[in-house]
């Protein structure tokens, strides 16, 4: 401690190099003491509890109100210890961050609440992952509920009227597969996400026909008649494993389909560029709007016309690490009103 006793340095200074913000008030509500990081958060202008209220406009994790006396620093300046409390704030620059909150009251020798000290903690990152992990689960619960649901009714019908009516059946048979796939590509995206979180994305790569391999999936697609398919000349082959591939296609063109405009089509390209093979999927919706753009490919992520939709919010991610895992990549090429073009890359076998 000799070199500290010799800097002569205040318990403020020390308190001043800490990322957290840490802010005492008086028992009147006056500010005694902010530290740097609050008043980089805050503003070094804020000199009052009142001023800190109106400034910073607590809220609850989820954005509801809260009332005067259920903030920390009013609990602990009338003798309540605060530990863990969760907190939306409002920074100086008007943007909003979730805070962990602890308060404790300071007495004085008689034992009397002279003044409180409130200590924040940035935990909006892990507020976030919360939310959409409850959102998924949520809607996984809701997704897997569906189909499970169909194909119980549709297998009792075909049982029905398999002998009775057998064009019929054929069709409960036909719906009872859909709905059982969709429920499969439901577990397998929550699976994949699980083995993505430790940096694994398991591809079994071969030679095969890519050309082949969209057309399959197109007519895989409910909507089928919608999608036109255009193949540029001298297409070779590309090594990449089927199965993983057949995701991509399923997810963009159910996109696609899901956000193109009433009678028109989703058209997929296939081209070659030098030592890659890129396939292209362009619908003619509404289009991405900017502030979408960016966290289009993050997991759980979803557009407001996207949950209309129901599922994960988890396609975009799976299918562009999927891509990278090949050594190719995914992106959004190109969106404006009327047109939206997502493509990803391949590379060809050597």
């Amino acid at each position: 401690m000799s070199g500290l006793e010799s800097e002569r340095l205040s318990f403020p200074d020390l308190l001043d190099t800490l990322p957290v913000p840490v802010i005492v008030y008086a028992a009147d509500g006056r500010v005694l003491y902010s530290n740097q990081a609050r008043k980089d958060f805050a503003g070094g202008d804020v000199q009052t509890l009142d001023a800190a209220i109106a400034r910073t406009s607590p809220r609850r994790e989820d954005g509801e109100e809260m009332t005067r006396d259920e903030l920390p620093a009013l609990r602990a300046l009338r003798g309540e210890l605060v530990r863990g409390e969760r907190l939306r704030l409002r920074a100086k620059d008007g943007h909003a961050e979730v805070l962990l909150c602890n308060a404790s009251p300071l007495r004085d020798a008689d034992g009397k609440i002279a003044a409180a000290v409130v200590v924040f903690h940035d935990i909006t990152d892990m507020s976030e992952l919360e939310r959409r992990r409850r959102d998924l689960f949520a809607m996984a619960s809701h997704d897997l509920r569906t189909p499970l649901t169909t194909i119980l009714a549709v297998a009792q019908l075909a049982r029905r009227a398999v002998t009775r009516e057998p064009d019929r059946a054929s069709k409960a048979l036909d719906d009872i597969e859909r709905e059982a796939k969709r429920m499969i590509r439901l577990v397998r995206d929550l699976l994949d996400v699980a083995r993505f979180e430790t940096g694994v994305v398991p591809v079994d790569l071969a030679d095969g026909d890519l050309v082949k391999a969209v057309r399959s999936a197109v007519e895989r697609q409910p909507e089928k008649a919608r999608i036109a398919v255009s193949v540029a000349a001298g297409m070779g082959s590309v090594r990449f494993d089927a199965d993983r591939v057949d995701q991509i296609l399923d997810n963009l063109l159910a996109n696609a389909i899901r956000h193109t405009a009433p009678g028109t089509t989703v058209d997929v390209r296939i081209a070659q560029e030098k030592d890659e093979v890129i396939v292209s999927v362009t619908d003619h919706g509404a289009g991405v709007g900017p502030d979408e753009r960016a966290k289009l490919f993050t997991p759980f992520f979803q557009t407001p016309r996207s949950r209309s939709f129901g599922g994960t919010g988890l396609g975009l991610h799976i299918s562009k690490r999927i891509a990278q895992a090949h050594g190719g990549q995914l992106w959004l090429e190109e969106t404006l009103p009327g047109k939206t073009t997502f493509a990803f890359s391949l590379p060809k076998a050597k």
